[in-house]
């Protein structure tokens, strides 16, 4: 695979959104689909990303970060991290110290996996960081980066979870 112009931020982001509710297909239900999303979203051609145990790596990532995301804003939740633990991570001592996947090691899929766990790693130690938050609505698990001054977006659409929300806590006082 060849460098993607992602930023750590822009991969966590991308990989998290990859199934947003119900209503919508999972960009990763298979190493197709997957190679699809992987294309739009870095330009990279590959026909397969891998096997299905390949593309379940990418959903575990997706999954540990929309986690990640939930806790940021609130959520109490628990990160499962065993699934990643076959992906194998370089130990990086540069300007830019790190993790970051063997080039050539592995699946389209499973380098993608560890690029995002990489990025995850790497993003946990950036004052930034709590601003990675993920949509507390039911059936939602939008990840987002929070660019309020006070840190206090909750809701991956106002118009939409925001609402329902706001609705339903209105309803419950009035019973």
């Amino acid at each position: 695979m060849t460098a993607h112009p992602l930023d750590d931020l822009d991969l966590l982001i991308a990989v998290a959104n990859t199934a947003h509710d119900l209503s919508t297909p999972d960009e990763l239900r298979d190493g197709t689909s997957a190679a699809a999303w992987w294309h739009d979203l870095s330009g990279e051609r590959t026909p397969n990303l891998g096997s299905q145990a390949d593309v379940e790596l990418l959903r575990a990532a997706r999954a540990v970060i929309r986690r990640l995301g939930l806790r940021n804003n609130g959520v109490s939740t628990d990160v499962e991290l065993g699934p990643l633990a076959t992906l194998p991570l370089n130990l990086i001592l540069d300007a830019r110290p790190g993790l970051a996947p063997p080039a050539g090691s592995s699946t389209p899929a499973r380098e993608i996996a560890g690029r995002a766990v990489a990025a995850l790693i790497r993003w946990s130690g950036n004052p930034q960081a709590a601003r990675l938050k993920a949509c507390p609505g039911p059936d939602c698990a939008w990840v987002f980066h929070d660019t309020t001054r006070n840190r206090s977006r909750r809701w991956c659409d106002m118009a939409a979870c925001g609402n329902r929300a706001k609705a339903a806590a209105f309803r419950a006082r009035a019973h």
